[in-house]
């Protein structure tokens, strides 16, 4: 009787070198996904193990399956990432040295040439050791930047925005390839050739062969509850995708199309996270909260294992696919004043979850529902609280979404909370200075939204938009300002509501300390900017400045009747933004 699994020792000679040594990642695997921490892990123990003569290094352990249909090669259920990597490296060597080792392979039996690592590359020159079955750009993309001669070396280091996009390896595979050319560039041929020596040689890879892909996963999981490093996501799809080889084990043919369909839902849901710059985890995590309507009391994947654990997979994937899509569709890509305000909250994770819930169980008062709630969250975010006071909440929001409740229900619910001294440190922390507060720029964005029909998304990560000090706060240095050093309090509304505005362009933000007629200049349209500069934004908060101006309406000067006028226009706005009455701190003037 044949062994459910057979561990082997195998250098990496022989994992790359061996008849059987034929390889491929099945669609279940999550893609290529190593950065430059785990590059620097991997080679800086590597070399450290060669430079102390570390007589057997041992690098891990590789889990491998017979694939369902008929096939020379092996599926890889676990170590993936580490073969990749070393696949890479070896590539790398082919390409910047074609003369490894040449001098010395009369004197060293052991002593590894271009035709070996050429080996360890391609199997007899005809087939590729390592198979990417992820997807079909993954397998063209490896080819064309890595697995074909000369090509692993001409790769550049790529952005840092492409990096992160964690289903798309095109540009792990690039970064991988660059780093190994730049170390071996370090070490120059000979120790290049050294060094290659002893990772075909000393370093050492357990190779776990199971006879079936469902133990295969089993096992995997039982040693990634040990400790291995796997994402929640990559738990979740093994788990779901053992299921589906348990369901119908014994009918191979069906097997085999539920997990293609399960993989082609799976496929849809990564695109949808690269399409939203999410990633899997993420996704999951909301999903959680949703179905949960609790904070968990166990892992990610052991409160998803328990949920799904009486689901059926292709179920489960088809479920989540529609919550992910309700987050691309109906809340990524709306363009509305009200959805770029959540955008803005620190606490994504819970209103992303308690949006995508309402989304998703249809609530019936869904538009009524978001302003109220985008009223409760910014409230809470303005009176100082943090995500502790509102946690509990969050949850218990998304289950009276769950249980349908009246939104009247759920809106006395949330006012009991607001009542609790809430609003009451919100309207005092509106009414001092805001202008280092975190909620200060996302609260003048939503003004802006207001002078508008039909607004764009503006970024807090746009760095060429600032919050601009109309009464400039070093006034006292500038001449032109000097006329405020005799108004008794002015220093108190320098950072106030009554004092800030918005303003983009680099020229105008250098202009913002000049005088208040050269100010206009700058906040008036594209200011000191070209009128075709597309990097210029233009406020219609701000306008409202320049028409003042314009009218004459103080003189056109920036005096303390502005800043008053100002003040109470900025509370009527906040008032009707948020539904809160500021009449207390309206009423107070400079």
């Amino acid at each position: 009787m044949e062994d459910i699994f057979k561990p082997q020792s195998l250098t990496i000679g022989e994992l790359f070198g061996n008849k059987d040594a034929l390889y491929q990642i099945p669609r279940y695997q999550r893609p290529y996904s190593w950065g430059d921490d785990q590059l620097e892990k991997l080679w800086d123990d590597l070399i450290e193990a060669q430079i102390t003569g570390e007589p057997n290094y041992f690098l891990g352990s590789v889990i491998t399956a017979k694939p369902e249909e008929t096939s020379n090669y092996l599926d890889v259920v676990d170590g993936q990432q580490r073969l990749t990597t070393l696949l890479i490296l070896l590539c790398v060597c082919r390409d910047l040295y074609p003369n490894l080792n040449n001098d010395i392979l009369d004197i060293d039996p052991f002593a590894v040439d271009a035709k070996m690592v050429k080996s360890s590359i391609r199997f007899n020159d005809r087939f590729e050791r390592l198979r990417l079955r992820t997807h079909s750009n993954h397998e063209s993309d490896f080819q064309d930047l890595v697995l074909q001669d000369g090509k692993a070396i001409l790769n550049k280091k790529p952005y840092k925005k492409d990096l992160r996009v964690e289903v798309a390896p095109k540009f792990k595979f690039m970064n991988t390839s660059w780093f190994f050319r730049e170390k071996l560039n370090e070490l120059g041929e000979e120790k290049s050739g050294e060094f290659i020596n002893y990772l075909f040689n000393k370093v050492k890879i357990i190779r776990i062969d199971c006879q079936s892909v469902s133990f295969a996963i089993k096992l995997f999981q039982v040693l990634n509850d040990r400790g291995l490093d796997l994402s929640n996501a990559d738990l979740i799809k093994s788990f779901l995708i053992g299921k589906i080889h348990k369901i119908y084990e014994g009918d191979d043919e069906l097997k085999k199309q539920k997990e293609d369909q399960f993989m082609d839902d799976w496929k849809i849901c990564e695109n949808i996270a690269i399409d939203t710059y999410e990633n899997m985890n993420n996704l999951f995590v909301m999903y959680e909260y949703s179905l949960l309507a609790k904070n968990p009391e166990r892992s990610l994947y052991d409160e998803l294992k328990k949920l799904f654990e009486d689901k059926d997979p292709n179920n489960v994937i088809s479920n989540f696919k529609k919550f992910v899509t309700h987050y691309k569709n109906d809340v990524y890509y709306r363009e509305d004043a009200l959805m770029y305000s959540f955008f803005y909250i620190r606490w994504t994770m819970y209103w992303k979850s308690i949006v995508l819930t309402a989304l998703h169980t249809e609530y019936p008062e869904y538009e009524s529902f978001l302003k109220v709630f985008k009223r409760y969250y910014y409230i809470n975010w303005i009176a100082g609280n943090t995500l502790t006071k509102i946690k509990q909440t969050s949850f218990n929001i998304i289950g009276w979404i769950r249980d349908k409740k009246p939104l009247i229900l759920i809106q006395e619910e949330l006012e009991k909370g607001l009542k609790n001294d809430t609003i009451k440190r919100a309207i005092e922390n509106l009414n001092g200075d805001i202008y280092y507060e975190p909620w200060c720029k996302p609260l003048l964005f939503l003004l802006e939204y207001k002078q508008q029909d039909s607004p764009n998304y503006l970024s807090m990560d746009n760095r060429n938009i600032h919050i601009e000090h109309i009464l400039p706060r070093a006034y006292e240095k500038n001449i032109d300002w000097e006329y405020f050093k005799d108004v008794d309090g002015i220093d108190t509304w320098v950072n106030t509501g009554g004092n800030l505005t918005l303003l983009s362009g680099s020229k105008n933000i250098v202009a913002s300390n000049n005088s208040f007629d050269k100010k206009i200049i700058a906040y008036d349209g594209t200011g000191y900017h070209e009128g075709n500069d597309d990097k210029v934004t233009s406020f219609n908060i701000t306008q409202k400045i320049v028409n003042d101006y314009n009218s004459n309406k103080f003189g056109k000067s920036w005096n303390s009747d502005s800043i008053n006028d100002r003040w109470i226009w900025f509370c009527n706005q906040v008032e009707s933004e948020l539904e809160i009455d500021l009449t207390e701190i309206k009423e107070i003037l400079l």
